[in-house]
């Protein structure tokens, strides 16, 4: 734990970071000199709820983080680096990648820095969470999509192709026009004639 990274976060402008800095810094007196950092690094969100994973202190902190300028973030609690529990955990798995280890100092039992025996054990149990809550994620769209393909919705983005167009590509298809001579006349891409071609077999199948 050579540099570290410190992040204080409030959500109301009523809380203040300084009962979490105390905390935090008692913490960091306490510690074993040969376990001190050399570095601290500081960042800072005010009013900015936990949910919110644009905040600029944030921000600054993964940034760091990634490019390796600390080697262990420390926070006074979990829930002030995110109020999102699948967020945070992909978080601490991403930050694992990298090297950075994760100090919560009021809750040990969630401490990933480097001197833990159990750290891999933890970010192993956290990364089958995170693969069960994708999955879970997975099931109830697709259940959500077929529901509404039973119901008669129409998925995906809205056609570009207007019933005037797919009338006047059916006519001149008629007429023996090619799908490229079709899109010349009607000043439209070839792709366009061709689906409007395409939905226009659909819908007769259909009917």
């Amino acid at each position: 734990m050579k540099s570290i990274g410190i992040y204080y976060r409030v959500s109301t402008d009523k809380q203040d970071l300084e009962s979490q800095k105390h905390t935090v810094e008692d913490w960091l007196a306490r510690l074993d000199p040969s376990r001190q950092p050399k570095r601290v690094h500081i960042f800072e969100d005010e009013g900015l709820s936990g949910t919110d994973s644009t905040r600029p202190g944030y921000q600054a902190l993964l940034a760091a983080a990634q490019a390796q300028k600390i080697d262990t973030i420390v926070v006074y609690r979990l829930d002030r680096f995110s109020r999102n529990a699948t967020e945070a955990i992909r978080t601490l798995l991403a930050l694992d990648e990298v090297g950075v280890g994760f100090i919560s100092v009021t809750q040990p039992v969630l401490n990933l820095g480097h001197e833990n025996p159990f750290r891999r054990t933890m970010l192993a149990a956290f990364a089958e969470i995170a693969e069960i809550e994708r999955q879970t994620i997975v099931t109830r769209v697709k259940a959500g999509l077929e529901a509404a393909r039973q119901r008669g919705v129409k998925l995906g983005a809205p056609s570009k192709i207007s019933p005037e167009l797919r009338e006047r590509v059916q006519t001149l298809r008629k007429e023996g026009r090619s799908f490229r001579a079709i899109a010349q006349q009607l000043d439209v891409s070839y792709g366009l004639v061709y689906k409007a071609a395409q939905e226009d077999t659909a819908a007769a199948i259909d009917d």
